[in-house]
């Protein structure tokens, strides 16, 4: 998921997104220590995702702020 297509989305829909991302990284970290992971990009992308997603939540959060 691109950057634009995260800020288009609610506060909301972010939240829940990185809560599912979040299990999402877990799983994949639990696969990847029983060896059954076989893409290891996917544990990076998820990470980044996560990231991004958090960034967006953040300046929101400020921006909000400010506007008070």
């Amino acid at each position: 998921m691109k950057y634009y297509e995260i800020k288009t989305l609610s506060t909301e829909d972010l939240k829940n997104r990185l809560k599912e991302e979040n299990e999402g990284l877990e799983n994949l970290r639990f696969q990847k220590s029983i060896g059954q992971l076989e893409n290891f990009k996917g544990i990076q992308n998820t990470k980044k995702l996560i990231a991004r997603i958090s960034t967006i939540l953040k300046e929101r959060e400020l921006s909000d702020k400010k506007d008070k």
